[in-house]
């Protein structure tokens, strides 16, 4: 596998230096302030965010401050690997991550709490949302006469277990290409083990499947260089063939996107995002502490379903390739904080 590293003391490498920067609080901090009120009066939330997504929660916090002027907001921006970390360790009341939790972070809650982490999501992430909370396609070279693919098949291609697949895909021929296609290899590209995408991928289509495909191209942003792993796949695939590779929607005509099927293809758009029909749909994620048979802080509990709102979800930002919630999406969000959290309660379902 190129570029092939050891995933797991990589993730915990990265997360206990997450850590360390935390409590060492090398950080960029941007308050949400209006006029000084009465401190007796006052409530302080302390928000510990992606510094991706600065814009669109100062227009939450602004908006909610015009209905809450008692509350004032302590925010701390972070790169998304340090955010979880204020939750941890007490520093935070909200942790708004923006990409999915990872394992490492689960454990590292459980650690302190002794119960696993409480997450809703608040947005979902559009094709081209910032950093690598982008929602993922996956493209082929435009000579490619393949037109869709399925979760199971991109399992095949990219994983070794395949929990998901019943064997491995190395050919185009046994993705059902036919003639001069039959015997060529298929050269897989996609994001290192330490990246959120590669994370997200592992977990929702490899299903954690540790052992990749040996001949996997994955490109990582903690690479040396200022070009983003995402145009970098983008740029290997439209050079190559023979490549495959999940990114940010393209904008050349030297690639395509395929259809994910879940079973039947969908096409990558912001209403199948929206409805999260498209198997590969992303989600920004809030997580808060919340313990078993304790009721949630009330000015949390407030802020948090504020940000479920009409008024609120009307404040996502699609200039920055986000989309609001649907109704639907709302109403479980709404339905998972009005149930008692169980001991076991789980931090991934939406």
């Amino acid at each position: 596998m190129r570029n092939s590293r050891s995933f797991s003391s990589h993730l915990v490498r990265r997360t206990i230096q997450a850590t360390v920067a935390a409590l060492c609080f090398v950080c960029v901090t941007v308050s949400a302030v209006a006029q000084p009120l009465t401190p007796g009066a006052t409530k302080v939330i302390r928000v510990w965010g992606y510094d991706g997504l600065s814009a669109q929660l100062l227009l939450w916090e602004g908006e909610y401050r015009t209905l809450h002027p008692e509350v004032r907001f302590e925010n701390t921006l972070h790169g998304a690997s340090a955010v979880m970390a204020g939750l941890y360790n007490g520093v935070a009341d909200v942790a708004l991550m923006g990409r999915e939790i990872w394992p490492v972070e689960t454990m590292a809650y459980q650690w302190v709490y002794q119960h696993q982490a409480f997450g809703v999501i608040v947005a979902t992430s559009g094709l081209h949302a910032p950093g690598q909370l982008f929602t993922p396609v996956v493209i082929v070279n435009s000579k490619n006469p393949l037109q869709s693919i399925s979760l199971s098949q991109l399992d095949a291609i990219y994983g070794s277990e395949h929990r998901a697949a019943p064997e491995n895909i190395r050919t185009w021929g046994e993705l059902g290409l036919q003639g001069a296609w039959a015997d060529k290899p298929i050269h897989p590209y996609g994001f290192g083990g330490e990246d959120a995408l590669g994370v997200f991928f592992r977990h929702d289509v490899l299903h954690s499947d540790f052992k990749p495909n040996p001949d996997s191209h994955l490109l990582s942003d903690h690479d040396s260089g200022s070009v983003p792993a995402a145009h970098r796949i983008v740029q290997a695939v439209a050079t190559d063939p023979y490549a495959i590779g999940y990114t940010s929607s393209p904008q050349a005509s030297t690639t395509k996107a395929l259809t994910v099927g879940s079973p039947s293809p969908v096409q990558a758009s912001d209403d199948a995002l929206s409805n999260h029909q498209y198997p590969l749909t992303r989600s920004v994620w809030l997580y808060i502490r919340r313990a078993p048979d304790t009721p949630l802080d009330p000015k949390v509990d407030a802020f948090v379903r504020f940000l479920l709102s009409p008024k609120a979800q009307a404040l996502v930002r699609p200039s920055d390739q986000l989309l609001p919630l649907t109704p639907e999406l709302v109403q479980k969000q709404l339905d998972k904080l009005n149930k008692p959290m169980p001991k076991a309660a789980t931090a991934v379902e939406e």
